[in-house]
């Protein structure tokens, strides 16, 4: 099981390194035609697809997803529940459509400030629902394990629209329109690709008792889908009205480089959710252990490529981007602790969706996001993004401390929480120094050995909190490391 797990992960790490890699590599060409504000319009159009199609979703992936596991050795039955679910969403994706074209002026002018132009509101829900879809069906390919699929697809996706935006940019001297142009093109052939690859989990049933299952299932992930939407977007719509289009492009940088943490733990994660559902399906002692033990590995590797992101930032957008983006470079450290505060979140839904209890998940949405919208309203308005930034990582701590308790509640795990929070205190202490680093007027070479130094440091502390013992992390890195050359 730990071979498959090793295996699986690194299939899943390397179409991330991949995607993310060809995401970096264009970087320079992207900075030199698009601004701030540029990337801010593009945010914007993103924010809208995925907050509506989101909601409009009420979730039903999520029952796919979890039935899937109780039904696989019935194709039958999961075919009619997934067709269902599918068919589903295409009838509420094409009745939403509607109504955003009646709203798309009231969206535009209201919300956007006419920052984004009505005509591209369609296209925005339009894009949000494929991308969703595209979800859909890559969360039914990770379980049923299908790592190789899903990176082709994945690395596939990326490269096409890679080529489209280049060709838009050179060819018609398009700026933040060649992106979006290039992402609905690439979605949309992506989406018929992955209808093709998973046939076999559909057929034309329709059936009014498995929807309502699934919505059953689903419909308390809705408000809290509610509250997730105005937790991700809230933040925009402020920098947009208090500082501009340039700080949503600063924030959005900041997020780019911070979501390099956030690849790694969604694409171990595809193979950690799987990992967990069936240790968790044993209800035995040993299997509970194992669970355990597995997140502490996780974490304390996340953490470890957090802090590089961290120390490393600035050389990072100073090489990528030209001068207008290097105030990017000072939101990155604070949002990474968002990805920090949320490796806890891996194990505490995890925990919410084996015992069917995702109604715990609102009340822990409802504090997070009226703490986000407070401290966004105080700090925006003086700190611009990092403000932005701030809100996020606090209201994500918010988050993982109530849902830990819920998760807890439903389905106990042996986890030492003072263990963690003893290195979530030396995880901040560390960050610290980045900053002055950082405005240091000292060689390139000696900079960059400093940071490391601090790194090092910090691996050192985290085997002394015996986390993971020092010979059996380097065994896991040195299989892990094996895997990657295999493939």
């Amino acid at each position: 099981m730990i071979n498959n797990f090793l295996k699986d992960s690194s299939t899943y790490v390397v179409a991330s390194i991949i995607s993310t890699g060809i995401a970096f590599i264009t970087l320079p060409i992207y900075t030199r035609f698009l601004s701030p504000a540029d990337y801010g319009i593009i945010a914007l159009f993103l924010m809208f697809g995925k907050v509506t199609a989101g909601l409009s979703s009420l979730g039903i992936q999520n029952a796919s997803y979890r039935y899937y596991f109780e039904l696989k050795d019935n194709l039958l039955r999961y075919r009619i529940l997934n067709s269902t679910n599918f068919i589903f969403l295409l009838l509420v994706y094409a009745l939403c459509s509607i109504i955003v074209f009646i709203f798309s002026s009231w969206f535009a002018s209201v919300i956007f400030n006419d920052n984004i132009y009505k005509d591209l509101i369609l296209f925005a829900f339009f894009n949000g629902a494929i991308e969703y879809l595209i979800n859909y069906i890559t969360l039914l390919l990770t379980a049923q394990l299908r790592s190789f699929t899903y990176a082709s697809i994945i690395i596939s996706q990326t490269l096409l629209r890679t080529f489209i935006t280049f060709y838009l940019i050179f060819n018609y001297q398009l700026t933040y329109l060649s992106i979006i142009y290039a992402t609905i093109i690439s979605n949309i052939i992506t989406i018929i690709i992955l209808v093709y690859l998973i046939r076999e989990t559909f057929i034309f049933r329709f059936s009014l008792k498995n929807l309502k299952k699934s919505l059953l299932f689903s419909y308390p992930v809705t408000p809290n889908k509610i509250i997730s939407m105005i937790y991700s977007s809230f933040d925009k719509i402020m920098l947009n009205n208090f500082s501009g289009m340039a700080s949503i492009g600063y924030y959005i940088f900041g997020q780019k480089f911070g979501n390099i943490l956030k690849l790694l733990m969604d694409s171990i994660g595809k193979v950690w959710l799987p990992h967990f559902m069936s240790n968790a399906k044993l209800n035995t002692d040993d299997s509970r252990r194992s669970i355990v033990n597995r997140f502490y590995e996780l974490a304390f590797f996340y953490m470890i490529l957090g802090l590089f992101l961290i120390y490393y930032s600035e050389e990072m957008i100073k090489i990528l981007t030209t001068e207008e983006y290097y105030p990017a470079m000072y939101v990155v450290p604070i949002y990474v602790f968002f990805y920090f505060f949320s490796i806890t979140g891996t194990i505490s839904v995890a925990q919410l969706m084996h015992a069917e209890k995702l109604i715990y998940r609102l009340p822990v949405s409802i504090v997070s996001v009226l703490v986000n919208i407070l401290i966004n309203l105080l700090l925006i308005p003086i700190y611009g993004a990092i403000g932005a930034a701030i809100a996020t990582s606090f209201s994500q701590l918010i988050v993982s401390i109530v849902s830990s308790y819920f998760g807890q509640r439903v389905y106990p795990l042996p986890i030492n929480f003072i263990k963690l929070i003893g290195l979530y205190i030396v995880l901040f202490i560390f960050t610290i120094p980045v900053y002055p680093i950082m405005d240091m007027e000292i060689n390139f070479l000696v900079k960059i050995m400093m940071k490391l130094s601090f790194i090092i440091t910090f691996i050192y502390i985290g085997f002394k909190f015996n986390l993971i013992s020092a010979k059996y992390f380097f065994e896991k890195i040195f299989h892990f490391h094996k895997s990657l050359l295999a493939r």
